[in-house]
């Protein structure tokens, strides 16, 4: 086949790919049009999903007529003029594809008008081919119309999910949208129900509560923290408002939404320890940055950046936060079930009814359109998207949802030092230990208190060798201890012993099928059985060779579990205060090495609840 140049329409389409690739994309573009136009109210309403409807609606400044028909040409722009303004780009958009590339795969109009203008513009575009244009009246602002999604890309249709899945992506990207811009009010609908209303008033706090409801608005910390030429600011939650997955991260660099390997791997790091494994952070993160530092021409999406330097952005989150963290730990009360607090995270925000994502749900998206006689399309669902009109939207747009009720305040924060005026009451079930401090029980979970301790020194010796550049600290075993290995385990212990001696751990071979072993790592007389520590840091390096200091911390976790005293062992009272005492001596004795919690507390007021003594 010989080369040709492609016509407008099939190059229009294949650029649209780029930049539209579901329901959700469209939704992103004309908000953040929106929001470039100093918008401080944006209603978005769409119906099935965003594949028979979607409109967005905003008090912007608006277009003049010349500007709304230039609007939809290829990269027609007024964000930038030159290459040289992409290092200093302020704006969420700047690419100029937005409304041509949703106006090759849609039936779109636009309607909008300055508030120096006596009437509005409107412009009404059909697969990339403008239709018709004029005059007719409109509140100040824009207002776009997107309907029938795809219906003349039948191969990009078929792949849209179900309603309910489309409906779902476009309520996570408005609720972060949301969460960015806390002082524009965001009004969200799906099938003419509300999902979301923000106040607008220009307070994250509230805007959190209005996204993710009281429970998640009360335990999280406010981020502050400045290191030239980068600022970071938001809200991330105390560790035990830990989700089973990252829904509740939303990181934002210079306003824009975006999703970072960088800044996730720092935030991670930061609660390393203070998280059980597969459980994850809440955060709402903003980093500010001169704009020559950081590339976000990446993608047409604008969803990727690029720094500078992404070691100096990662030290820089993981200290402020780790930092955050570790200042603001305390002995948590008594946590509430997971299932009942997220059951009650529900009850708080907006309920989503089956009208609203689109049900009865379809297994595959269904087409929306059909063609008539003369081949042209026609949408079935004229009469539930005509409801749509800018006029309502406006008019609904005035009463700003009201801002939420005060929170409740968190109970006293109450740190390890305050164990010095508590009473020890004895063991419970040869697993906890009891203490009474201030009208309130506290309850210590032995084998993680021991862990934690038996870990934070494994791991200060390690790092005091590492920066002294000499050999970990090491205790010389009286009599050597034999042991037999397999094959395979003494050519690892060949290939690998230095390893090991960074370890801690001193052996020769001995015989042709034996190791005698020397030495081990010092824990401070903590309990740390030789044979059994070696045999399971060989057996770590057999399973999954360590090449990174992350790695050897997760060998001293296992070292320092199998070490700590067990559930069912009874401790004698020196043993209990010794584990107390070493405890106080630790920065953050509040969770164990896997993020299990160490102390937990019970008030008093709660267990006369309990026990109906309080009504």
């Amino acid at each position: 086949m010989e080369i040709h140049i492609l016509d407008q329409q099939t190059a229009n389409s294949i650029a649209a790919g780029e930049v539209v690739e579901r329901p959700a994309s469209v939704v992103k573009e004309l908000v953040e049009n929106a929001l470039d136009a100093d918008a401080s109210v944006i209603t978005i309403e769409f119906v099935q999903g965003g594949i028979v409807s979607i409109r967005v609606t905003d008090n912007g400044r608006g277009m003049g007529s010349d500007d709304a028909m230039l609007a939809f040409s290829r990269h027609a722009t007024s964000k930038i003029a030159k290459i040289e303004d992409l290092d200093s780009i302020a704006t969420m958009g700047f690419r100029g594809e937005a409304l041509a590339s949703i106006s090759a795969v849609a039936k779109v109009r636009l309607e909008t008008r300055r508030l120096t203008d006596d009437k509005a513009t409107y412009v009404v575009v059909h697969g990339g081919e403008m239709l018709d244009s004029g005059w007719t009246g409109s509140p100040t602002g824009t207002s776009v119309l997107v309907e029938n999604l795809f219906y003349n890309v039948p191969a990009r249709f078929k792949f849209l999910r179900k309603d309910t899945t489309e409906a779902g992506a476009i309520i996570d990207l408005v609720e972060r949208m949301a969460l960015a811009r806390s002082d524009v009010s965001f009004r969200l609908l799906s099938n003419n129900q509300e999902i979301l209303h923000t106040p607008g008033n220009n307070d994250l706090i509230s805007t959190v509560y209005a996204v993710y409801g009281k429970t998640t608005a009360t335990a999280c910390l406010p981020v502050n923290s400045t290191q030239p030429p980068l600022s970071l600011k938001g809200l991330i939650g105390r560790p035990d408002l830990c989700r089973n997955n990252r829904s509740r991260q939303s990181f934002f660099v210079n306003g824009r939404l975006v999703r970072s390997r960088t800044i996730t791997a720092a935030l991670d790091e930061a609660y390393q320890t203070l998280l059980m494994k597969g459980k994850y952070a809440v955060a709402v993160l903003f980093l500010d940055l001169p704009s020559n530092l950081v590339d976000v021409n990446v993608h047409p999406q604008k969803m990727e950046v690029r720094f500078w330097s992404d070691q100096d952005v990662f030290r820089m989150v993981y200290h402020s936060l780790r930092g955050l963290l570790i200042s603001q730990a305390g002995i948590n009360v008594l946590p509430t079930d997971e299932n009942q607090r997220e059951l009650r995270e529900l009850q708080e925000t907006v309920p989503i009814t089956k009208e609203a994502v689109g049900l009865p749900l379809r297994e595959t998206a269904q087409p929306t359109t059909m063609p008539d006689q003369r081949g042209d399309y026609k949408a079935i669902d004229e009469q539930e998207s005509s409801t749509l009109s800018m006029e309502s939207v406006v008019e609904e747009q005035t009463p700003i949802a009201s801002a939420p009720q005060p929170l409740e305040s968190q109970p006293p924060l109450l740190k390890i030092n305050d164990l010095d005026r508590s009473r020890l009451i004895g063991q419970l079930f040869n697993t906890f230990l009891l203490l009474e401090l201030d009208q309130e029980l506290l309850l210590i979970d032995q084998h993680a208190a021991h862990e934690k301790v038996l870990y934070e020194a494994l791991l200060a010796r390690r790092r005091q060798a590492l920066s002294q550049n000499r050999p970990v600290a090491t205790q010389t075993l009286l009599v050597p201890i034999i042991l037999e290995l397999s094959k395979r385990e003494l050519q690892m212990l060949r290939q690998e012993q230095e390893r090991l001696a960074s370890f801690g751990f001193d052996f020769d071979f001995f015989g042709e099928s034996s190791v005698a072993l020397r030495s081990c790592p010092d824990d401070g007389g903590n309990r740390l059985q030789p044979e059994q520590a070696f045999r399971l840091v060989l057996d770590t390096l057999i399973e999954n060779l360590p090449k990174s200091g992350e790695d050897a911390g997760e060998t001293l976790f296992d070292l320092a579990c199998k070490a700590a005293v067990k559930a069912h062992d009874n401790l004698k009272f020196a043993e209990i205060e010794r584990l107390l005492h070493d405890l106080k001596q630790l920065e953050n004795p509040y969770q164990c090495p896997h993020g299990r919690p160490v102390i937990i507390r019970i008030t008093r007021y709660e267990l006369e609840k309990r026990f109906k003594r309080i009504v």
